[in-house]
């Protein structure tokens, strides 16, 4: 079991690489396109679209998980089916109102809230997603469950792969009527792309061969005592709703709280920018250099949280299940490790190369300072998601959201505070944000420590500090012998120096096993044949 947690979470991780760095090169392609200034419509719809994605699916891929994985543990095909066909039923509804809500609101929404009214054509340009991602979160919760995260993974990366053409394609097409309209093609390019990743989806339940057929069936075929009796597919049904809420609720709030904080954010920016003086085009432009263009590069890391969130929810039932908190622990300390070896020397990378990365991605130095302020706590970042699975998996999806509340207020305060400072300006919203990352993830750690067994290993966490610091020593040598090369070269050298020192490092210290790449799928036994025992 803890070899499919583990292979599950490797897959997801190498997908969540692979669309990450599609994702990241159709950004910079696209920054390229329409300038920060179509950066900042881009960015200005996009927390909007977050917040209503979270309102339709209403929390439900966590339920899903959870729920067929309980399910496939006692054998309970019958309740699967019956899983799937309720979560059906919810986002089609949930769906159609917000996608009618947002394509009614959008003037509003782009005038009032959001003081651009060029904004209107992105909003109306990536309504149509909405329904879309509803429908295919179900089936991605679908094969969580199951802990099977191949067509997950290949859907994402089918999705990428489209959708780095349609935008790219779509925004130049459109670049010469305006950049909002370039925006906005960018926007309709999103949703070809995620439709396409739904075809796979589908494509791949169908070929399951352990799917449920979806017919209107919520129980098992009634006994000759209840045969006939109406109610008792409505009582099933009712029985499947309730199961969903339970868990759905308490993670759509914690979500909701999340995504609204993320939604209105551009709002707030917007007017602290004003207030400290800055006019509606340059706010724009300075929110797109950094929502469009720092925190996409700062975040590069975030496949690997994403990949452990989505394999912990599942991994976690099923060992509570079990009342096996050894194992629980040891998969907490699997997440936490593969998070740290991963996210901690390109945070230390991105903290060094800001300025040389920034003019090369981006033509824009001035990024440079905004990716140097976020960069130290992409290493905190990238254990919250973790953490939030973990307490999910327990069933204290309550927690979470209490936290996410808390974060969430202290860090529109903060921007308020501080970004209407001219001394500050964007930089005042950074550091903000960096205040709501260290708070929610903090108090997420302590709920786990009080529900759980947990034990802080100083050795190997000591070791791993020690490998940083020889690869940030490399790095910065690095840097002294390379100046009189171009800042390509120099850069990529760099990089390629650095990452080389730190994979000496951690196999030198033992921070990579051969067991644990044996796990990874079809290159694992040959990558383990240069590691030792």
């Amino acid at each position: 079991m803890n070899k499919g947690f583990l292979r599950g979470t490797l897959i997801l991780v190498g997908a969540g690489l692979i669309t990450k760095v599609l994702g990241f090169v159709y950004r910079i392609a696209l920054s390229r396109i329409i300038g920060d200034e179509g950066m900042g419509l881009f960015q200005m719809a996009f927390p909007i679209l977050v917040f209503t994605i979270v309102v339709t699916t209403a929390g439900l891929p966590v339920a899903i998980s959870k729920l067929v994985s309980e399910a496939e543990a006692k054998g309970e095909e019958e309740r699967i089916r019956s899983i799937l066909i309720v979560s059906v039923f919810i986002v089609i509804i949930t769906s159609t109102v917000i996608t009618a809500s947002v394509l009614l609101g959008a003037p509003w929404i782009a005038k009032t809230l959001l003081t651009d009214e060029r904004a209107i054509y992105a909003l109306l340009g990536i309504a149509p997603i909405i329904p879309i991602i509803a429908v295919s979160s179900i089936f991605r919760g679908y094969f969580q469950g199951r802990q099977n995260m191949s067509p997950y993974a290949f859907s994402t990366i089918v999705e990428q792969s489209v959708r780095i053409f349609t935008v790219l394609l779509l925004a130049k097409y459109l670049l010469p009527y305006g950049i909002e309209f370039a925006a906005a093609g960018a926007m309709i390019g999103m949703v070809i792309g995620e439709f396409t990743g739904m075809v796979y989806l589908l494509y791949s339940f169908k070929k399951d061969p352990t799917r449920p057929r979806l017919r209107l069936i919520f129980s098992r075929q009634p006994s000759v005592s209840t045969r006939g009796k109406k109610g008792s597919y409505l009582s099933a049904f009712g029985r499947t709703v309730r199961a969903l809420l339970r868990l759905a609720i308490p993670v759509t709030a914690s979500r909701l709280v999340g995504s609204f904080s993320y939604a209105i954010e551009p709002i707030v920016v917007s007017q602290s920018l004003a207030l400290a003086g800055y006019v509606t085009a340059t706010a724009t432009a300075l929110y797109g250099q950094l929502e469009g263009m720092a925190i996409p590069i700062t975040f590069f890391p975030a496949f690997i949280t994403y990949a452990l969130s989505v394999s912990l929810v599942p991994a976690i039932s099923e060992a509570e299940a079990q009342n096996n908190q050894c194992l629980v622990e040891h998969r907490l300390q699997q997440a936490i490790r593969l998070s740290l070896i991963v996210t901690a020397p390109c945070a230390l990378l991105l903290f060094l190369l800001a300025e040389p990365l920034s003019v090369l991605l981006f033509r824009q130095a001035d990024v440079a300072r905004l990716i140097q302020i976020m960069a130290p706590f992409t290493i905190i970042h990238a254990l919250q998601g973790p953490f939030a699975s973990v307490l999910q998996g327990l069933d204290r999806a309550n927690l979470p959201m209490r936290n996410s509340i808390i974060g969430a207020l202290i860090k529109t305060v903060l921007i308020l505070l501080l970004a209407s400072r001219p001394e500050l300006g964007i930089d005042g919203v950074a550091l903000a944000i960096n205040c709501g990352i260290v708070i929610v993830t903090s108090l997420h750690f302590i709920d786990i420590v009080r529900l759980i067994p947990f034990s802080i290993r100083v050795k190997e966490y000591g070791k791993l500090i020690l490998a940083v610091v020889v690869t940030g020593f490399a790095a910065y040598q690095g840097m002294a012998l390379t100046k009189q090369m171009s800042l390509l070269s120099s850069t990529l050298l760099i990089m390629a120096m650095s990452m080389g020192v730190y994979l000496c490092c951690l196999i030198f210290l033992s921070l990579i096993r051969k067991e644990d790449v044996l796990r990874i799928p079809v290159i694992g036994k040959w990558m383990a044949f240069l590691l030792p025992q």
